[in-house]
């Protein structure tokens, strides 16, 4: 979905005041099974225009410890600036957006703020203890008798140093 933001334009605009619910494509989809919301106020700048709002949802995710689903609530700041300077071309390696045929694609702008918004590892809470690496056990939901004291193999001899010291 478009916004055409030419009336920013003419001679002393009032900004735009602009919701909408986004369903967002592709990998996002799944993600965001509800769809987002988004509201911003658009004002004119030199040359552009500048968007400034939020991006509200929920997310579906996975645990990086884990590995159960869980959601989350997601809110995103937009502060984006959009001009009629920067061609189409130049996209991906400037730092203020083209403004193509005075247009704002808000399905795109959506799409990469929440992508740019992803954690690296989502966890479903911070004290989430995660999956026992022996047994395979969520110790969220049981405990299990395995021990976490198998050294890593490139760390054996320092293990060996340090008993040596310890027992002299």
């Amino acid at each position: 979905m478009k916004i055409s933001v030419t009336r920013l334009f003419g001679p002393d605009p009032d900004p735009i005041e602009y919701e909408c619910g986004v369903a967002p494509g592709g990998d996002l989809k799944d993600r965001y099974p509800h769809g987002v919301r988004f509201a911003a106020l658009i004002r004119p700048i030199s040359h552009g225009v500048f968007v400034e709002g939020t991006i509200e949802g929920r997310e579906s995710e996975t645990c990086a410890r884990c590995l159960e689903e869980f959601s989350r609530d997601v809110s995103v700041r937009v502060a984006e600036a959009y001009s009629e300077d920067v061609p189409a071309s130049d996209a991906l390696i400037s730092d203020v957006a083209p403004l193509v045929n005075r247009e704002i694609d808000v399905d795109e702008l959506v799409s990469q703020m929440l992508v740019v918004d992803e954690p690296i590892a989502a966890v479903c809470d911070p004290r989430c203890k995660g999956i026992c690496p022996m047994c395979g056990v969520n110790r969220n939901v049981q405990s299990c008798s395995c021990t976490d004291a198998t050294i890593d193999p490139r760390l054996a001899g320092l293990a060996r140093l340090l008993e040596e010291r310890g027992t002299d």
